[in-house]
């Protein structure tokens, strides 16, 4: 009951913050919103990891939330109005709405339930829904709609974005760097005890014994508070103090693997420093059309990007929360806005337009929207677009090239990508308060690019060997078909047989399913051919193309040789 209360007062108390610190002339442009992946199963057992039920529900009740925020009008003249202006509220519009999400499937599955939550099933009468007999046929599931996620596979350019620190060399490389730190060794030493007394309870047949100490923190915490969540004998095992120390140990190591911020743009915040770019071009792109795009931008991962990002941005000294991982179906927002500006006027230009960050620390109805202040700034200090850009690109790494340099990538698109200054997947790099136009590159053409130059490179190598080897490249002579072997000699196989031609017909053998040659450029195109009466006089025109293989012309016995026309 008291537990009730507290929520109760927490969320009523969120719900007069938000309705005495807004100003009713409030108007909000746009929305890019970072979401973390609901509960999954864990990362050590050998099965494919999949979003469970429970964060299914988790995202569902996510997406419920910013529709009710962004999408929904206010139920009264007290309540007040975020609604993005100009969003469609029902219908999904792949124009106003950008969502974005990592290949692993857990990941792709939380993005999927926040958009139902988002854009619930909707009877939507439009012409394409009336047939002929004027009957209305909605999609399955009444109405669901089937929203669009663009999903970047790691061999996509874009997804640096919102997974900069995957498949970066110099990040693994600071990872297994902190093991042997005097931070980590220190812990470790101290924490071995600990870890000892899981072992025969929790952890004998999944963790080798050598394994349950701190250099596995964070594994050791996913698999108990996965078993502490879903399975009845280790919840009730686990005391009340061992899961939240475990936690504590998990929060100490992520941190100094990804909020490192000991040095300017250390290496451990590279997912940050992609993240912000990502930011910065989904905004622009809202500016840039006057508000016509770009309105909502929903982008999806896992939460090494938002730790990255908070010590980036200073967060972890304004709030201890922002210190370690947050958690499943967290959401960091940043809101594009304006006040006191007429909406019917138009898109207010850039000098008028404000920035706010708020962050939702979990799903669950004590989970309150709240907003933080970013870069050290007080609580009641605005923070204008333009100081905001200014800041982020100050810790933005905008250029896939420099993402490639910077971790030493031997990533398939790094090729194309190294020394060239390109955009992230938004369509805008860098953002200048006159909106300087940017360009841009599909994945698509890098991977062209990249193919050239895996050509040209080798190119100069046989260039280098023929100048300084002697290599040199002939083509040889085939065999001319008079001489042993017939056609194809020793490569043939049954259906390469030589069928002479004679007044007769054309003779044949009988071959075996498995030695049929099909698809073979030897064939020609026969689908416009008609098939051959194999031993009749009703046959195909024998005078076919004869094959590339042989220089010289074959002489066919059943006609007559070409007689020469001599006249005066």
């Amino acid at each position: 009951m008291l537990t009730s209360c507290v929520a109760a007062v927490t969320i009523l108390a969120a719900c007069a913050w938000s309705q005495s610190d807004r100003n009713p002339s409030e108007t909000v442009w746009a929305s890019v919103v970072y979401s973390n992946h609901g509960d999954r199963t864990p990362l050590v057992l050998p099965v494919r990891n999949v979003l469970t039920p429970l964060g299914a529900q988790q995202l569902f009740s996510a997406g419920s939330f910013f529709r009710q925020r962004y999408l929904a009008s206010p139920s009264g003249p007290q309540e007040a109005n975020y609604s993005i202006n100009g969003i469609l509220p029902n219908a999904f519009d792949t124009t106003q709405t950008f969502v974005k999400s990592t290949l692993s499937d857990f990941v792709v599955a939380s993005a999927e339930a926040f958009m139902q939550g988002l854009y619930p099933p909707y009877n939507n009468s439009n012409p394409t829904s009336v047939l002929a007999n004027g009957s209305i046929i909605n999609s399955p599931l009444g109405g669901y709609q089937y929203t669009q996620i663009y999903t970047a596979s790691l061999a996509d350019p874009n997804v640096i974005y919102i997974a900069g620190d995957i498949n970066c060399q110099r990040y693994d490389d600071a990872v297994a760097n902190y093991s042997n730190s005097a931070e980590s060794l220190q812990t470790k030493s101290s924490t071995e005890a600990f870890y000892a007394g899981f072992q025969s309870d929790f952890f004998a047949g999944v963790f080798p014994e050598s394994q349950v100490n701190y250099d596995n923190a964070y594994l050791l915490f996913d698999y108990l508070n996965y078993g502490n969540t879903h399975n009845s004998t280790i919840n009730k095992t686990l005391s009340d103090t061992d899961l939240p120390r475990v936690r504590g140990l998990a929060d100490q190591w992520l941190q100094a693997v990804n909020g490192n911020t000991s040095e300017t743009l250390s290496i451990e915040t590279i997912a940050g420093q992609t993240l912000a770019a990502e930011i910065v071009g989904l905004l622009a792109t809202n500016i840039e059309s006057k508000g016509g795009a770009g309105k909502l931008s929903l982008l999806f991962g896992t939460f090494d990007p938002m730790i990255s990002l908070a010590a980036l941005t200073q967060l972890p000294k304004t709030n201890t929360q922002f210190y370690g991982m947050p958690q499943d179906g967290s959401s960091m927002v940043f809101e594009l806005y304006s006040e006191d500006h007429n909406s019917s006027a138009g898109y207010p230009d850039t000098s008028e337009l404000l920035v706010r960050f708020l962050f939702r620390n979990g799903t669950d109805s004590s989970s309150a929207l709240i907003t933080y202040p970013l870069f050290g700034r007080s609580e009641t200090q605005t923070l204008s677009f333009n100081d905001f850009m200014t800041q982020l690109q100050n810790i933005a790494l905008t250029s896939i090239g420099d993402w490639c340099n910077a971790c030493q990538s031997y990533t398939v698109f790094c090729a194309a990508f190294i020394g060239v200054d390109f955009t992230n997947s938004s369509g805008s790099n860098s953002y200048a308060v006159s909106v300087a136009a940017k360009s841009t590159m599909k994945p698509a053409v890098a991977g062209v690019i990249g193919a050239v130059i895996a050509l040209v490179v080798a190119g100069m190598i046989v260039a280098v060997a023929m100048l300084v080897g002697g290599v040199r490249l002939h083509r040889s002579k085939a065999p001319r078909r008079s001489e042993p072997g017939g056609f194809k000699a020793g490569e043939k196989l049954a259906p390469d047989q030589d069928l002479p031609y004679g007044q007769t017909g054309v003779g044949a053998s009988v071959m075996k399913r498995s030695d049929e040659r099909i698809s073979s450029w030897e064939l020609g195109d026969r689908s416009n051919t008609k098939e051959v009466n194999v031993g009749g006089s009703d046959r195909q025109d024998p005078f076919r193309r004869p094959s590339f293989e042989a220089d010289d012309l074959e002489q066919h016995q059943s006609v007559e040789p070409t007689k020469i026309n001599e006249r005066v």
